[in-house]
């Protein structure tokens, strides 16, 4: 079956169409196509299905480049993996994991993936073994150099209620970052662009903690589906400052995709959020690589 084969027309039903979906020029900054699977390659080419059925133009893979407990232990996948970036570099891109609690290895891995390599940035992930956020002082030298290459830079963060009393963020596991350690690294470096993932879990506040900062946006993705979540936070924050991710496949492409088509918004404005937004951010890597983008 094509993935352009649907058993009922989605206009009949109110829901937009492949060629409308194309036309939103729709840009996943969460894709976890090579994750969960012994063979991340065909985990890849499996959900590639549903990325063609949705109409996304391109794909930002957040799993590049090896284990984080040993930040420059290479997989046995990273050859193929880079040969793939590579050669579909017009629909596929990569962020590369690293790890606050090793600076000098993380810059040495942002070294071979993104300044010698096809990655266009870092990702924070949701805790690590040092138990090191965002906030900590070893970041300092990894965000100087995602500067120098124009990296994007994209934090997990995370909201879990606990300890007692009980609070947000007190459950979180350790190095899981939250919205407020974004504020504080974002706040000491001003002139850089931070991406706060999920809206820290719990959007109504995640949203109020970044809101001061106007070098961080927001991505929603992963976070429980609410109606009202994105015109609250464009209402908060403006529409530039919010970013789409679709968290596939461990997340409906479906749902993530309505939160924006839920909220009160111009088309334009959509166009903004599900894709330009982030192509205005990744704009400066491209062009230092020498790699075509439109706007």
């Amino acid at each position: 079956m094509s993935p352009h084969d649907f058993h009922f027309n989605p206009a009949d039903y109110g829901l937009p169409t492949r060629d409308e979906l194309v036309a939103y020029r729709i840009w996943d900054s969460h894709f976890h196509g090579f994750y969960g699977a012994q063979n991340p390659i065909e985990q890849f080419h499996a959900n590639q299905f549903y990325v063609e059925r949705m109409g996304i133009e391109r794909s930002i893979s957040l799993e590049i480049g090896g284990t984080l407990a040993a930040p420059l232990t290479p997989s046995p996948y990273d050859d193929a993996i880079r040969q793939l970036l590579e050669t579909h570099q017009d629909r596929l891109s990569g962020l590369t994991p690293i790890e606050p609690g090793f600076p000098d290895e993380s810059c040495e891995k942002m070294e071979k993936w993104i300044r010698r390599g096809p990655c266009i940035g870092i990702k924070y992930v949701g805790g690590n073994k040092s138990g090191t956020t965002c906030r900590h002082p070893n970041n300092d030298p990894i965000i100087r150099l995602a500067a120098e290459l124009n990296a994007t830079i994209y934090i997990h963060t995370w909201l879990k209620i606990g300890g007692t009393p009980r609070l947000p963020g007190r459950d979180n596991l350790p190095g899981e970052s939250t919205p407020a350690d974004v504020a504080a690294l974002a706040q000491r470096f001003p002139s850089v662009r931070f991406i706060c993932g999920h809206s820290g879990g719990d959007w109504e506040l995640g949203v109020r903690v970044i809101r001061p900062h106007k070098n961080i946006f927001l991505e929603f993705a992963g976070s429980d589906p609410h109606s009202g979540q994105v015109d609250y936070a464009v209402h908060e924050l403006g529409v530039d400052r919010i970013v789409w991710g679709g968290h596939g496949p461990s997340r409906s492409y479906a749902t993530e995709i309505g939160k924006v088509l839920d909220a009160s918004l111009s088309r334009p404005d959509r166009i903004k959020i599900l894709g330009g937004n982030f192509r205005g951010y990744a704009a400066p890597i491209f062009r230092q690589k020498g790699w075509k983008i439109t706007l």
